[in-house]
């Protein structure tokens, strides 16, 4: 998808939600950085967060990234001068911090290893699509 194609997909996700009386702020996830788990559609999963994970809320933009290991897009979050805070699928170029089994424990320390980002399984990821805000506590 072209950024033209896209800009025309959210325009249009957007005038229909407007039409039928959806408030697309209303689609929120939320991110408990304690438990380290997102919470949507009355379902919670594990995450990989960080120390430095910003808390608030936060409108989620997807950014496309031609950066190894991000699968082609990211959803910014936050940025400011030095750093781009975003949700973005599970990072596995360094396999020593063994990212995957980190994220599939039950144990919620073992999920805290972002320098702020917010990691989330492939599945997780394809379902924050339909998703405008995040709210970071």
């Amino acid at each position: 998808m072209n950024g033209k194609t896209a800009c025309l997909a959210l325009i249009s996700l957007s005038l229909c939600a407007q039409a039928f009386g959806v408030n697309l702020r209303e689609r929120k996830v939320v991110v408990d950085t304690e438990k380290a788990e997102l919470c949507l559609e009355s379902r919670c999963y594990p995450v990989l967060v960080g120390k430095d994970t910003p808390k608030g809320t936060f409108d989620l933009n997807i950014v496309k990234t031609n950066r190894r290991g991000y699968g082609g897009d990211v959803m910014k979050f936050k940025e400011d001068k030095k750093y781009l805070y975003a949700i973005h699928r599970v990072w596995t170029l360094k396999p020593e911090e063994r990212r995957m089994q980190r994220i599939a424990s039950p144990n919620p320390a073992d999920r805290h290893i972002t320098h702020g980002c917010i990691n989330v399984t492939d599945e997780v990821y394809e379902k924050l699509k339909a998703y405008f805000v995040v709210e970071i506590r």
